[in-house]
Parts: structure tokens; C-alpha cells; sequence
């Protein structure tokens, strides 16, 4: 490879794009060309499982670096580190990430300002119908952390859970320091994310750094997925990021709630079990909530599409969201958030009390479950109802998986190793007779078994097929109160 195209004393910019199959080929040609016209020494080396004719000075390196196709991305880490003395900048890429020259220099500027632990890092947008950018990677238990909104070297800086852009840059000196960690030059393998996205993180997630995001320039550090494979799937617009974006700013500026609920991912099979921060109205769960209750109160709420929907039905809603990032969104909603940790909230929540309290996928996230519940349901009014949900750890193939050991469930067995506390209909009850509580419904929702020849069957064998469950429960006795034991006398 040679060192430059366009003359001395620009940055030298080494860019490894990977590419598999040729599906991205129009794709893959146009933004060489862009990086060709920008005004950097630019070096290009495609990977590829195949060879590919892309002109004299692009470079084609083929082969896999393991028999599975997903780890192609992995071969551009041997070629950076072969380089590492040669150039400025190393940029890895898939073949349909749309950078400009400006994402580029935003970075530069960025990281001559920021901590030697941080590296600036970029958010995918996609372009809906009417060609509004769509944040993509905005979607399920991905989130900002509130905790890490901050003012960094003139730049208010936060991090956000989802690492993976396909894309990222690296100077020379954080290329040798991820080097030097040990964590950088491995074996392809799959850790937090899958294998195709694990060689496009691992400089955060193993090598020592902290990805963060310029939101006080955001703009700067947005690149559009070319391909736009999840527009339609999943994301959210960048007017309603922005409403995140705004309070992050408030938060490193000391004026807005810097706090989280509690936890929201387990140890093991994210984003499986992990509480979602983008719940969907969903017409099975929201039966269960009784139509004469007048409030609401629900713990754990995401954006609010849950809680608008029970508000529009004539119901006031307090809300306690997530976090005091994603609850500005429930706010705009017109819900009465109390921002804070659980102990917090509840505190702040005082003698109030509900005619219906909602809890949805948070229970198995809990240490301790009894307690938890405990906890929350003194808030629901005498007569009133405690509506709780969660994913079903007793269907069948989850089961046997759990009893043969078979892909890590037996960690699922310790709450220490997982982060989860196995929990459904059965152990709820038994938690709530003891609050003063009778479960009156029980429903076993999601119903599908897989199968390779049949597709995904849906057959509704209750707990044995249903991906989840929601019990309702009715309050019988006044909170603080007890079931009297049996006098062991027998009189």
C-alpha cells in the first residue's frame, strides 16, 4: 500500500471496509469513491470472503478468518495492526455506511479535545418514506446511561448502550493503546453482540475504552445506513432523539434528574430477557387492567406508548420511568413522571394510592422478587388491582435447555451469575397472598414453538408454548397487614 495520493501534510487515512457477497456492491463502489475525493491520503483494503473487481488502487484481501461467514469483519484487525506506524487515522467500515469527509474531521476534532479513555463514536440513521432520518439503532433495552452525560473537553459527551454502528475510527495512538490491551488482535468470537458486530466494537468492549457520543454536536456524528434494512423494523426519528438529546444536555448541565430506576438487562441473553425502553401498546396485556380504575401507576415505563394509551381511555397516569433520560418522552406525553431510583420514587410517592398498579418485565430482574413486590403493592387502593408481567422461563424449550445445560441456561439457575430471578404465575401468587393480595386471571401470551419444517408453530399449550405471562391480582386486605398462621395446636 502506498502512504499517499494527494500530497504531503494532510492525514494519512487507512479505511478497511468489509464486504460479503456482492448484494452491497453498488453500495460499496460509491462510497470508495467518496473517501477517493475527500481531502485526506486515503488507502482503501476491501475484505472480502471472494474477489472483487474494484479497480487498480483498491486493495482485495480474501479469505475468512474462521469457517463462520460472520467473521469477515474480523480480518481488517491484522491489517491495522500491520499498519500502525503508517497512518493517522484507521477507519473500519461495512460495505454500506454513507460517511462524509465532515463525520471524519468532527472526529479529528473530537479527539484531540476529549479524555484518553473516550473515543467519539457514531449513531446510524435511516431514511423513512418522506426521507426523515430514522435512528435505527434506537430500539428495545437500548439507551443512554444518565450517569454518563458530562462536559468533556468542550463537549458535552454521553454514552448509549448500543456500541455497534458498523462503523468506527481510531487514531494511531488508541489503535496501539487497543492493541497493547490484548483485547484487540483475538480470535473472532462472539461476546455482547453476535460475531459480525463484536469486531465492530471490541474496541470498547475489550480493549479498555469508552465510546461516547458528541450530543452537544450531534449532527456531526450521525452516518446514514445506506442500505436501510431496519427502517421498517425498528428506530426511532430523530425529533423524538432529539427530546433524549436536549435532556442530556440538561443533565451534564446540573438542571435535570441524573437517575435510573433500577436494572434493566440481565447478565446473560441480552436483549431476551431485558426490559425494552420502546414498549408497544398491546391490546392482551392492557385487558388486564380493570376498566373502572381511575389511576394508574406504573413502575418501569419506557417512552409512555403503554401509559398514553390508558391515559386517552380516561385514566390518569403517573409514570416511573427507566431512567430521567427516556421518562422526557414520557412527560411530553402529558404523564406525571417522579423521576428517581426505585427507593426513590417510592418515597417521593408517599401515602398515594392506585386503583391499578402495572408492572411489565422488571420482576425477574429483581435480587429479590418477594420484596420487590412488597414494595409496590402498599400503592394499589383496597379492592384495587396489581397487573404484572413477564417472559415465561418454564416454556418447554427453555426448560430443557435449562435442565440439559445446553447454551449456558444453567446459569439461569443463579441470580449472581445471570441477573435474573426465575419467576412467573406460581411464585407471584405466593408473593402476593403474603401482601394481602388474591390473583384472580392468569393469561399465557406469545404462544409459538420452533421448528425447522413447520416454521414457528402456533400452538397454545399455556406454559409449555407462551413466550410470556400477565397475572392480575386483586387487593383483599389492607396493605401492612398479614395472613394469620394456623395454631400449630390445632385449636
Amino acid at each position: 500500500m502506498t502512504d499517499s495520493r494527494h500530497g504531503k501534510g494532510r492525514l494519512r487515512v487507512l479505511i478497511a471496509i468489509a464486504s460479503y457477497g456482492e448484494k452491497n456492491l453498488r453500495f460499496l463502489k460509491e462510497i470508495i469513491q467518496k473517501y477517493r475525493n475527500m481531502t485526506f491520503n486515503v488507502d482503501v483494503v476491501v475484505v472480502s470472503e471472494a474477489p472483487k473487481d474494484l479497480g487498480h488502487d483498491t486493495r482485495v484481501v480474501v479469505g475468512l478468518p474462521a469457517k463462520n461467514p460472520w467473521s469477515l469483519p474480523f480480518a481488517h484487525k491484522a491489517i491495522f495492526a500491520e499498519n500502525a506506524d503508517r497512518f493517522d487515522l484507521f477507519i473500519y467500515s461495512e460495505d454500506d455506511m454513507d460517511v462524509t469527509e465532515e463525520n471524519i474531521q468532527a472526529f479529528v476534532r473530537a479527539s484531540a479535545a476529549l479524555k484518553p479513555d473516550q473515543i467519539a463514536g457514531y449513531l446510524r440513521y435511516e431514511t423513512g418514506q418522506d426521507g426523515a432520518k430514522v435512528l435505527t439503532d434506537v430500539h428495545g433495552n437500548f439507551h443512554w446511561q444518565p450517569e454518563s452525560a458530562a462536559h468533556s473537553g468542550g463537549y458535552t459527551v454521553a454514552e448509549f448502550t448500543n456500541e455497534h454502528a458498523a462503523f468506527y475510527i481510531l487514531t494511531q495512538s488508541q489503535l496501539k493503546r487497543a492493541i497493547a490491551s490484548g483485547g484487540f488482535l483475538r480470535d473472532p468470537y462472539e461476546g455482547r453482540y453476535d460475531m459480525l458486530c463484536s469486531a465492530a466494537t471490541d474496541p470498547y468492549t475489550s480493549c479498555g475504552f469508552h465510546k461516547v457520543i458528541c450530543v452537544s454536536v450531534l449532527e456531526s456524528f450521525l452516518i446514514r445506513h445506506m442500505s436501510n434494512l431496519y427502517v421498517s423494523r425498528h428506530g426511532i426519528s430523530l425529533a423524538e432523539f432529539q427530546q433524549q438529546v436536549q435532556a442530556l444536555l440538561k443533565i451534564a448541565d446540573g438542571v435535570h434528574p441524573r437517575s435510573t430506576l433500577g436494572p434493566v438487562e440481565p447478565k446473560v441473553f441480552q436483549p431476551l430477557y431485558s426490559k425494552s425502553f420502546y414498549e408497544k401498546p398491546r391490546e392482551d396485556i392492557l385487558r388486564m387492567v380493570p376498566g373502572d380504575a381511575r389511576s394508574i401507576l406504573s413502575i418501569g415505563c419506557g417512552w409512555g406508548a403503554v401509559e398514553a394509551e390508558l391515559q386517552h381511555r380516561g385514566v390518569k397516569v403517573t409514570a416511573l420511568p427507566l431512567d430521567s433520560v427516556i421518562g422526557v418522552a414520557a412527560g411530553r406525553l402529558g404523564l406525571e413522571v417522579v423521576n428517581g431510583s426505585l427507593t426513590e420514587c417510592l418515597d417521593a410517592l408517599g401515602e398515594r394510592r392506585f386503583d391499578c398498579v402495572l408492572i411489565s418485565d422488571l420482576l425477574h430482574l429483581q435480587e429479590n422478587p418477594a420484596h420487590f413486590l412488597e414494595r409496590c403493592s402498599r400503592f394499589v387502593t383496597q379492592g384495587g388491582a396489581f397487573v404484572i408481567g413477564g417472559p415465561n422461563f418454564n416454556r418447554a424449550p427453555n426448560l430443557v435447555k435449562r435442565v440439559l445445560g445446553v447454551d449456558g441456561h444453567q446459569r439461569l439457575r443463579s441470580y449472581e451469575e445471570s441477573g435474573i430471578s426465575l419467576c412467573g404465575p406460581a411464585t407471584v401468587a405466593g408473593h402476593l397472598k403474603s401482601a394481602g393480595f388474591c390473583v384472580r386471571d392468569v393469561r399465557w401470551l406469545s404462544h409459538a414453538l420452533p421448528g425447522k419444517r413447520l416454521g414457528r408453530c402456533r400452538i397454545s399449550l399455556g406454559s409449555l408454548t407462551a413466550k410470556e405471562w400477565v397475572v392480575r391480582a386483586r387487593r383483599i386486605r389492607p396493605a401492612g397487614t398479614s395472613v394469620q398462621s394456623p395454631d400449630p395446636s390445632g385449636q
